[in-house]
């Protein structure tokens, strides 16, 4: 199959999800618990996530749920009548902060700045918001590399559904068959395969390869590892 065009999953495929997402996750558990000690160790046990260290202790639902999904049971825990307003105070603070450390995985804004240059069309697929996702990638100066971002909030969904994907394809007018889905979670391999898409699994996100290796048509190391076989099959 020849590669016309190249969508990615961004936390965990990009950028290091712990050292992006954790000082700005920190603050969040500590806002919601306001001060209220047996709360936040309740949110801290539901997210997964130790404040003090503010780094994730296990497979977090944070790392593959959008804030819409994960902020429902939070409100529920601590007694927030209106879900939405738990999900604006979440999002506020999350894109207050993303950008400040989001963290890019080696090889990765180089290998996007070569594709780029290479004519290929590239977009983002996130659960996350479509704001954050821009704010990060103008942080790493990648703003222009981008024709498409989309996050849960774009009105195309979240992965595992394939709307997200189905849009990119859209907007580059290219069959989906035509496109690498990139990413390093099964959400992201399944959302791939619905799509009909080209699924390129990476390993630096939380699956390891064993688990990935049946849901994936290729899995690569490292970003880098894009590279050849993008640019091959482009040419």
């Amino acid at each position: 199959m020849r590669i016309k065009a190249v969508l990615f999953d961004r936390d965990g495929t990009l950028t290091d999800f712990d050292s992006t997402w954790g000082p700005a996750i920190a603050l969040v558990l500590k806002d919601l618990a306001r001060g209220d000690g047996a709360l936040l160790e309740t949110l801290e046990a539901l997210a997964m996530f130790d404040v003090a260290q503010a780094r994730f202790t296990g497979p977090s639902i944070l790392k593959v749920q959008s804030p819409k999904d994960y902020s429902t049971g939070w409100a529920e825990v601590i007694g927030e009548p209106d879900p939405q307003a738990m999900l604006e105070r979440i999002e506020t603070i999350l894109l207050e902060h993303c950008d400040r450390t989001v963290t890019p995985f080696d090889s990765v804004v180089e290998t996007l700045t070569t594709l780029k240059a290479s004519g290929l069309p590239l977009g983002i697929a996130t659960n996350g918001t479509e704001a954050s996702a821009r704010k990060q990638m103008q942080a790493l100066g990648l703003a222009g590399a981008f024709g498409f971002l989309a996050g849960y909030d774009s009105g195309h969904g979240s992965k595992p559904e394939p709307g997200q994907l189905l849009a990119f394809a859209r907007h580059t007018g290219l069959e989906p068959g035509e496109i690498a889905m990139v990413g390093d979670s099964l959400h992201d391999m399944h959302a791939a395969k619905a799509a009909g898409m080209m699924r390129i699994a990476v390993t630096t996100g939380a699956i390891p390869r064993e688990r990935l290796v049946d849901e994936a048509d290729l899995v690569i190391e490292r970003m880098s590892d894009l590279l050849p076989v993008a640019l091959g099959r482009a040419a």
